[in-house]
């Protein structure tokens, strides 16, 4: 609680503690009034001049113009109570300078690395130089994402006018380019240069000493001496000559080459998967890990088989260096180890001696796996992860296991293309098994289960017309309405195709010729089978023209009308079949598809029907909806109207789907006490998607009340043990979901009241 007078008062936010200060402005932990989540308050001192505010405000405009996942966000920003206030994300995860002292893998690194290269290209292409990339301005989110901060020395490299002081450099001299040591113009490859003095750091745990950078300019005749990496970092020698390059034009040309340099490296190089650190090893964070291997002397049989152990791993030099090192109890700088006990290889490694010998194995025999083409997506995502349960962070092994996710995906698509369903239903059933949690499969199952209906529906109809005939109206009738289907379900069905066109031709030919002999009714209904297989065929014209001139045509096209109105007026819109007035007005249309009456009738028609399917909807009733849809088939009501009642039906089964699979996550993460984090996969964000895809859901109004006392009963327990703000955040989250509990609210009060 904000009981400190010396805290100021922002409105819409609670101050609550003081967690950075800087030469002009102070930073707070506070919280968020309206969502109840803390923020970071950055505010200038009393003191500032209206320059010194007006620039503050200005760069605060810039950095909320960027949108991406590598940079802080702006939540709000302007003036209050007579100061300048910037509002932003509250990152929890520590700074890089925090990691550094506590050790960081290699891979990790460069995941760093890339993100900050990549938030810099975004920065960069708004025409804005941040100016001082360091470690303290990259700070974690929970989920451990690298995220860049404080736009305090941002610059722009556009024609507008300076938001810096005339003459003024701005920045920590540690980490500046020579170009903005000196004062000179900038542009993004000087927060490239600090990015390189950034990785310089984090490989060395030293900052570069260079001659240009002490002078100020990087103009200097003499070639410039970039400091050497050890030996056993090596490989990032040249990406660390490119960045501290003196002079631009030396540098990469954007973050992008940056990530590229890592990624070839990663590619043509085994990257080492080491620990570094910035603070000393101590003697007893070896015997941590060392046990008694390192705490006592080796007798001559144990000290000779290590020497020979070490001989065929031509490692004998640095195991034994390493040996008289860590005796002597002397602090090593850059490695940290993190288990509780090696061999001696293992250890090592840990510490950067050598390679992971388990490490070195399992990623060997993952890429072995992966390069079989006889092994299955089991196998090959179990090469992986064993390599990631020994080096978690390990870069190769995570992109292996997503490339194959990609892999699978393009190699079902293929397969569904060329129609070998076998192959696609097998790798489609090992995904689902290796991914459970990939929602990728769930649209290529979809589009496999329609496949596969499709192929039995070709089947069957095929079976029918080879039985029953062409020439068989009722059996043509079912088979265009099946062909229809097979397209819809699987779009480039190209027998499908055929088949209607055949069906086309096929009632085109005897349309023509009973109009010649002058049954034009006749003419009329089988002419309209004609156009309902394929309305674009070219003969449909021809067959049109004879039929009108035959002398009775406009009298059967009255009598259909009549026929027609008198079926509307009894409800047979579309049902019984042959006797409905939707049949009727198709029959005019294809003899006449100009006559204006049998237009609109078919429209009324389309409007009732459409109505009809709502209406069953609305109460649920899905099945008569399904009926429904058929019966409009069978009428050959025109494809667009029949699809439109299907993705009506489609849309109501998909929402009724993902309530239940939200319901069944919701409860299955209730069970694992996933209540209300992490951010997206928790029990109260799916039961909100209930209640937005179903609003009085009375199951995840049940369920977000379990929640609720669930979350109560936690911060009742952590309040026992004496954790008032646990208890406090938890009986917030509580009332969040269910704030019309009024005991939780006095319980709240109470808290508060025995804090004061």
């Amino acid at each position: 609680m904000n009981k400190n007078s010396a805290l100021p008062v922002l409105a819409g936010y609670e101050i609550r503690e003081v967690i950075g200060s800087g030469r002009e402005a102070q930073t707070y932990l506070a919280v968020d009034k309206s969502s109840q989540r803390q923020v970071a308050v950055k505010i200038i001192r009393d003191d500032a001049d209206s320059i010194a505010g007006s620039a503050f405000l200005e760069r605060a405009g810039l950095q909320q113009s960027l949108d991406h996942p590598n940079i802080g966000k702006v939540l709000n920003y302007g003036h209050s109570n007579g100061c300048c206030f910037l509002v932003v994300e509250y990152l929890s995860g520590g700074s890089l300078n925090a990691r550094l002292a506590g050790g960081l893998q290699t891979q990790a690194l460069i995941k760093i690395i890339k993100d900050m290269a990549r938030a810099l290209d975004c920065v960069h292409a708004e025409h804005i130089v941040h100016g001082d990339v360091k470690p303290e301005n990259i700070l974690f989110r929970p989920n451990g994402s690298a995220v860049l901060i404080d736009f305090g020395c941002a610059s722009l490299v556009d024609d507008r006018p300076s938001i810096s002081p005339a003459g003024s450099v701005l920045g920590t001299p540690d980490f500046m380019s020579p170009e903005q040591l000196s004062g000179a113009a900038l542009d993004g490859r000087a927060d490239l240069f600090s990015l390189g003095v950034v990785l310089y750091l984090m490989l060395t745990g030293k900052l570069p000493h260079l001659a240009s950078r002490m002078l100020g300019s990087g103009t200097s005749h003499r070639p410039e001496v970039i400091p050497q990496l050890p030996n056993d970092l090596r490989i990032f020698q040249p990406l660390i000559e490119q960045c501290l390059g003196p002079r631009p034009e030396q540098r990469p040309p954007n973050g992008q080459a940056i990530v590229a340099a890592l990624d070839q490296l990663r590619h043509d190089t085994v990257v080492r998967h080491v620990s570094l650190k910035t603070q000393p090893i101590t003697t007893q964070e070896i015997m941590a890990v060392g046990g008694e291997l390192l705490a006592r002397p080796l007798d001559s049989f144990q000290r000779a088989r290590h020497v020979r152990r070490y001989k065929r791993k031509r490692r004998v030099r640095n195991s034994i260096g390493l040996f008289v090192l860590l005796m002597g109890g002397i602090g090593i700088t850059f490695y940290s180890i993190e288990q509780n006990w090696f061999s001696p290889e293992q250890l090592l490694a840990r510490i950067g001696v050598g390679e992971d010998p388990l490490l070195t194995v399992a990623w060997s025999d993952a890429q072995s796996l992966r390069q079989d083409p006889n092994q299955g997506l089991a196998a090959i995502a179990a090469g992986f992860r064993r390599v990631l349960a020994i080096a978690p962070e390990h870069l190769g092994a995570q992109e292996g296991v997503a490339g194959l996710a990609v892999d699978w995906q393009t190699s079902i698509d293929e397969a569904l293309i060329s129609g070998d369903l076998a192959r696609a239903e097998t790798r489609l059933r090992e995904a689902r098994e290796v991914f459970p949690n990939d929602v990728d499969w769930i649209q290529l199952a979809v589009e496999l289960d329609n496949r596969q209906r499709a192929e039995r529906i070709m089947r069957s109809t095929q079976g029918l017309l080879a039985s029953n005939g062409l020439s068989d109206l009722p059996s043509a009738t079912a088979a265009i309405q099946s062909f229809q289907e097979v397209l819809r379900l699987a779009p480039n069905y190209e027998a499908a195709q055929t088949a209607l066109e055949d069906i086309a031709d096929h009632y085109a030919g005897l349309a023509s010729s009973a109009a010649r002999v002058g049954e034009v009714s006749v003419a009329i209904n089988l002419l309209e089978r004609a156009s309902a297989a394929n309305p674009q065929l070219t003969e449909l014209d021809r067959v049109r023209k004879i039929i009108s001139q035959v002398a009775t045509a406009q009298a059967a096209i009255d009598a259909l009308l009549q026929q027609a109105r008198e079926f509307r007026a009894a409800n047979q819109l579309i049902k019984p079949a042959g006797r409905n007035a939707a049949e009727l007005y198709h029959r005019v249309l294809a003899t006449d598809p100009k006559n204006i009456f049998a237009a609109q009738g078919l429209d009324e028609v389309t409007a009732q029907i459409t109505e009809q399917a709502d209406q069953l909807l609305a109460s649920g009733r899905l099945d008569d909806v399904a009926l429904l849809v058929n019966q409009a088939a069978s009428a050959g009501m025109s494809e667009s109207v029949v699809n439109g009642l299907r993705v009506r039906l489609n849309d109501e089964e998909s929402r009724l789907r993902a309530i239940d699979l939200s319901l069944a996550k919701a409860a299955s993460l209730i069970e694992e006490g996933y209540l209300t984090a992490p951010e997206q996969e928790n029990a109260v964000a799916y039961l909100r998607e209930v209640q937005q895809l179903d609003p009085g859901n009375e199951v995840a109004h049940i369920l977000l009340a379990r929640c609720a006392e669930q979350l109560a009963a936690v911060a009742q327990e952590a309040y026992t043990y004496g954790l008032t703000d646990a208890a406090t955040q938890y009986l917030d989250l509580a009332l969040t979901i269910t704030p019309e509990v009024g005991r939780w609210v006095e319980l709240r009060s109470s808290w508060e009241t025995d804090t004061d």
